[in-house]
C-alpha cells in the first residue's frame, strides 16, 4: 500500500464536499470541519480537513499531544499539513446506541466522566462532547473523538446537560432505550436553538 500521506495527496474536495478518494481511503463520518476515512487493511483511519478549515489540523493534533492519553482518546500516530493519523476504533457511538436500543450502562457514563476530569487535568476545557463523540469500543471501553474545541474558553454544558437528562429520565426502568432517529436529531435541534424546558436538566 501507499504511503498514507500520498493517499491524502489524492483525496479532492469541493468546499466541504468529496469530490474524489482513493479505494484504499473508506469514508467513514463528516463533520464541518473535515472528513475521516479508515485506512483499508489497517488500524489507522485519517482525519482530513476541508480546504478552509486546514488551519484547525495543527490545532487539534496539538491537543491530542497535550491530552498524550491513549485510554480514554485515540492514540495519534502522525501528521501533515491539513490531516493527522489516528487509532481506528472499532465500535459504536453513544448515538447509535440510542438508534439500536444499546443500554448505556452508568459504568459507561462513568468512563466519560473520567476522561473528561483528565481533559482538565491537563488544562484544557473539553466542549463540544455530545453522543456522537463517545465510542463504546468492542472491548466495552468507552474513548472520546473529536476534540478540537478542548481549548475553546467559553463554557460548553452539552456533557453535563446529556448527563442529567441520563439521570433524570434515562435509568428510569420504564424508559425506552431506544429511539428512531428522526426522534432523537429533533430533539438535538431544539436542544440546539434553546427550545428545550430548562426544568428538563
Amino acid at each position: 500500500m501507499k504511503p498514507i500521506g500520498d493517499l491524502v495527496e489524492k483525496v479532492t474536495f469541493h468546499k466541504t464536499r468529496i469530490r474524489s478518494h482513493p479505494d484504499e481511503l473508506i469514508l467513514i463520518g463528516k463533520g464541518r470541519s473535515a472528513a475521516v476515512f479508515k485506512v483499508a487493511n489497517t488500524d489507522k483511519a485519517v482525519k482530513i480537513f476541508y480546504p478552509s478549515c486546514e488551519y484547525l489540523a495543527k490545532q487539534e493534533i496539538n491537543i491530542y499531544r497535550q491530552l498524550n492519553n491513549d485510554q480514554y482518546f485515540p492514540a495519534i500516530y502522525g501528521e501533515g499539513r491539513n490531516y493527522f493519523i489516528l487509532e481506528y476504533l472499532s465500535g459504536i457511538t453513544f448515538y447509535e446506541c440510542l438508534c439500536q436500543g444499546i443500554e448505556i450502562t452508568p459504568e459507561m457514563v462513568k468512563q466519560v466522566d473520567q476522561a473528561m476530569n483528565f481533559a482538565k487535568s491537563k488544562g484544557l476545557n473539553p466542549s463540544d462532547t455530545h453522543l456522537k463523540n463517545i465510542i463504546l469500543t468492542g472491548h466495552g471501553q468507552v474513548k472520546l473523538i473529536d476534540v478540537a474545541r478542548f481549548k475553546q474558553t467559553k463554557e460548553c454544558r452539552q456533557w453535563d446537560d446529556l448527563k442529567a437528562t441520563y439521570q433524570k429520565f434515562y435509568r428510569l426502568k420504564y424508559f425506552p432505550k431506544k429511539f428512531p432517529k428522526l426522534i432523537i436529531e429533533m430533539i438535538v435541534r431544539l436542544y440546539r436553538y434553546k427550545l428545550l424546558p430548562q426544568s428538563i436538566f
